[in-house]
């Protein structure tokens, strides 16, 4: 399988895991269901959210749980992690994290992942 260039590894919750909205389940729910917000529910709505400080905490958990889908977790194990490391949890860190994924939607793999 190529390598997807909209991947990204994250140091997050005791390790590093793959997110990567660009994968083709993930883009098919993204067409479908986007990612509901103010001013509309395309990833470039949401990342403009996150650049515009006015995104929620669905926002994040959503992000979050998608690109963990997207990055080779069931969807089980995705809602586990986002249970137990997002819900309840204060919001400007997972902000971070999420604004990094749908970064890489855009922009692609950080030098350090991407392949010549």
């Amino acid at each position: 399988m190529p390598d997807n260039h909209t991947a990204r590894e994250i140091k997050w919750a005791a390790g590093t895991h793959k997110f990567d909205l660009g994968h083709p389940w993930v883009w098919n729910v993204l067409s479908i269901r986007g990612l509901p917000g103010p001013n509309g529910a395309t990833p470039a709505a949401c990342l403009a959210r996150f650049h515009d400080g006015t995104y929620s905490l669905d926002d994040c958990e959503r992000v979050i749980e998608l690109g963990l889908i997207g990055g080779g977790k069931t969807r089980p194990e995705a809602t586990a992690l986002v249970n137990f490391h997002v819900r309840g949890k204060p919001i400007a860190p997972l902000a971070l994290i999420a604004f990094e994924i749908l970064g890489a939607l855009f922009i692609g793999a950080s030098h350090d992942n991407a392949s010549a």
